[in-house]
């Protein structure tokens, strides 16, 4: 390097907007997992040896900078550290939160419209995502793992962020007794399903626990079973020594997209002995988790978003249809051959509307398809 390009460089100071957006897309690939912000730290640490050694003694305050810069969220910070809390809405200006189980307005409020934008596109920067007109509304996953939507207008009145934080539950079936109304009475009934292998389908409404009751049961599975978790966000966590966790992701940036086909084929080569699927939501997870199903792998879960036993498998028919029609009579062959058992959870709430506890709603087996085309089921639980 010429004197006079080393004084140049020496004389430059660090452009930390410049910076952030350099390492963005090197960053991607890291969001929602542990260990994210040392990541971040030896990330600038290499860029600054390259473009700005002079300014190394600096790289704490840097560090801290940028990481406050891509995905610090300002008022919204000391709600995403209380681990009591499980969701967070901003509607224009005002926040609510929930904390077990109730609903609260918070005393701060943001100044006016714009900085909730400002907050919105600091949520979106990191994902190369933003909203516009054209497409008003997003969904994103939080340096924590907690997952947002973002909408502005014309698809709402004013800008809306929605987060339901990233609370890895991680217990067994004991440790949810005293929780889960009705689940003491059924809990060796359930264990032995799990240890038997039979494949299970937890259904209930958003908040009803449908993850945190997939995670206990998988203190049931057998040490040595090989386990293919599949998830777009990281929710479970099994205390097994022989897991693969497989993760879906949008493609951004350099990051190619990671779609649920790819998740499933590369788990397949994996062999499990077991597959979790933490949530069907789409029409193609819904026929290929049932597809897989029938070929084998038994003893598998997954959860479903449904009010009731007989709702998760209508769902589940209509999703599969979506993606692929067949005749109902095949669809609920192919489903009464794989699920085995449905648990609906049941959320518990006072007059205004807060949740007070949790319940298990049902438990029905599935035995097959009658001549007349109704499932053929037995009624274990109903509350």
């Amino acid at each position: 390097m010429s004197l006079k390009a080393l004084g140049k460089q020496i004389n430059d100071k660090v452009d930390l907007d410049i910076l952030a957006s350099e390492i963005r897309d090197q960053m991607i690939r890291w969001h929602g997992k542990a260990g994210l912000k040392a990541v971040l730290k030896d990330v600038i640490e290499q860029h600054m040896r390259t473009k700005y050694p002079h300014e190394l003694s600096n790289l704490d305050k840097y560090s801290e900078d940028i990481y406050s810069r891509l995905y610090g969220l300002g008022l919204l910070e000391k709600y995403l550290d209380d681990p009591e809390i499980t969701d967070i809405s901003v509607i224009g200006t005002r926040i609510m939160y929930k904390k077990n189980g109730a609903k609260t307005d918070a005393e701060e409020r943001f100044s006016d419209d714009s900085a909730v934008r400002t907050l919105q596109d600091r949520i979106l920067a990191p994902l190369n995502k933003s909203v516009t007109a054209a497409l008003p509304s997003q969904d994103a996953e939080l340096y924590d793992g907690s997952r947002a939507l973002i909408v502005i207008p014309p698809q709402s009145e004013r800008p809306i962020i929605i987060i339901r934080k990233h609370n890895m539950l991680n217990v067994p079936l004991e440790a949810l007794a005293d929780k889960i109304d009705g689940l003491p009475e059924v809990i060796d009934y359930l264990k032995t399903a799990v240890k038997n292998r039979k494949n299970v389908i937890v259904a209930g409404e958003t908040g009803a626990g449908k993850t945190t009751f997939i995670n206990a049961l998988g203190f049931e599975i057998q040490e040595k079973h090989v386990v293919a978790v599949l998830e777009d966000t990281r929710e479970i966590k099994l205390n097994l020594p022989y897991v693969y966790y497989f993760r879906t992701r949008e493609g951004a940036g350099e990051a190619r997209q990671i779609s649920y086909s790819n998740i499933l084929r590369d788990c397949l080569r994996a062999d499990p002995d077991r597959i979790i699927l933490t949530e069907i939501r789409t029409p193609i997870s819904a026929y290929e988790f049932i597809h897989v199903l029938n070929s084998g792998h038994r003893g598998s879960m997954t959860t479903i978003h449904a009010n009731s036993c007989a709702d998760a498998l209508f769902r589940l028919e209509m999703l599969i249809q979506e993606h692929k029609y067949l005749e109902s009579q095949i669809i609920r062959r192919l489903i009464s051959r794989v699920a085995d058992l449905i648990v609906f959870l049941k959320l518990k709430q006072d007059a205004k509307g807060n949740t007070i506890g949790r319940m298990i709603g049902e438990i029905t087996e599935i035995k097959g398809v009658l001549p007349n085309g109704e499932y053929d089921t037995k009624e274990v639980l109903k509350c």
